[in-house]
């Protein structure tokens, strides 16, 4: 029987790691993430979820995988520069990140 999880975080939504200079927008939510070539298993990942985001930091844009105890929301309402993030997301007028009816290439 399996367990069922709920995601603490949404898609679309603006977060920040508890320790780390690092911010983002989640674009998916991972409970079988097990790491695959060059991507290792994030820690604590085993006992919580698994959230992919369009991240930034102060150097670069990159995709991160972080577990859920790592995040905490970001209520700054900065905005956050991603290449990524124009093919996937709309952004509202309240500065929200909402998922495209259609995606773009």
């Amino acid at each position: 029987m399996s367990k069922t999880r709920f995601a603490r975080y949404n898609i679309g939504q603006v977060i920040r790691h508890r320790l780390y200079a690092m911010r983002g927008v989640i674009f998916d939510v991972d409970t079988s993430f097990a790491g695959t070539d060059g991507e290792p298993v994030p820690e604590g990942a085993a006992t919580g979820l698994v959230y992919r985001l369009f991240a930034e930091d102060d150097e670069v844009p990159y995709v991160a995988c972080i577990s859920e105890r790592d995040l905490e929301p970001d209520d700054s309402g900065e905005p956050v520069s991603h290449p990524g993030i124009g093919a996937m997301f709309e952004v509202g007028e309240a500065g929200n990140y909402r998922r495209r009816r259609h995606a773009m290439n």
